[in-house]
């Protein structure tokens, strides 16, 4: 164990000026990552204050988005209560392999709850349907690499860890086996870095029209639109902190590209 340390120390080189930008990035993604989950505290908390509010239109989440997918001629696109495993994962989500809108029927429950939360995230994901299936470029293409972008991200560290174990306590291998995890690790946080980067430009598109169908649709008050509205920028605040811990990840791993190549140099 104290050789697999020596070999950290001596891979991260905080002697030169890439090993101490790469431990300041990792400091800054340690940092990001709390004040992502705590952004994502904030978009929680209001999800479920307005989620108390009942609604004036008496439509549940399920209704709401049956109704306007129904308006907007997309009578194809189902709507259903997410499982427990799915709702866990994903929680309100539009599958567009499957044309199927999820919403959450356990934690945070908005499938059939008649409140504000319901309307407002059952018609956003309507609206998110309605993107993709009129063929926004950004809203297809963020959805198809959601699995990816929400898993791959979280293995970055645990690959390059594994790589440099392999390497210098089990095979000895001089690099290949962290060479190879690095490359994979990097493109998880490729995709996790154009998923997050689509979030927000997807995401305030579908809150307009979602907003603009709940007004044409009178399925709320202008008193509820403004709760609605207060709920979407929590969500599009929490995106954008995801998108900033993204772009930090991709610097780290541009660093750790650059230090693995002059390590390589140096032998």
């Amino acid at each position: 164990m104290e050789e697999f340390f020596n070999e950290v120390t001596e891979y991260i080189d905080l002697e030169s000026g890439l090993g101490i930008a790469y431990l300041i990035v990792c400091v800054l993604v340690l940092v990001m990552a709390i004040v992502a989950s705590v952004m994502k505290l904030v978009a929680w908390i209001r999800y479920r204050r307005a989620n108390k509010m009942p609604i004036s239109v008496q439509m549940s989440g399920l209704e709401a988005a049956r109704y306007v997918l129904d308006k907007e001629g997309l009578d194809y696109v189902n709507v259903r209560k997410a499982g427990f495993l799915r709702e866990a994962v994903f929680g309100n989500y539009y599958n567009i392999a499957t044309k199927t809108i999820y919403l959450r029927s356990v934690f945070g429950k908005i499938d059939d709850k008649q409140s504000v939360t319901s309307v407002a995230l059952g018609v956003q994901k309507a609206a998110i349907a309605k993107l993709c299936e009129s063929g926004d470029r950004q809203a297809v293409t963020r959805n198809k690499l959601h699995l990816i972008g929400l898993f791959g991200p979280f293995l970055f560290i645990p690959l390059v860890i594994l790589g440099m174990i392999l390497d210098f306590m089990v095979f000895n291998t001089n690099g290949i086996i962290s060479t190879v995890c690095l490359g994979a690790s990097g493109l998880f946080v490729v995709i996790g870095f154009i998923v997050t980067f689509l979030n927000i430009p997807v995401e305030k598109r579908a809150n307009e029209v979602a907003l603009q169908m709940m007004e044409d649709h009178g399925l709320a008050t202008g008193e509820e639109l403004e709760t609605m509205r207060d709920v979407y920028k929590a969500y599009i605040t929490s995106y954008i902190c995801d998108f900033i811990l993204e772009l930090l990840r991709m610097i780290q791993w541009i660093l750790e590209i650059l230090m693995k190549a002059k390590g390589s140099k140096s032998k």
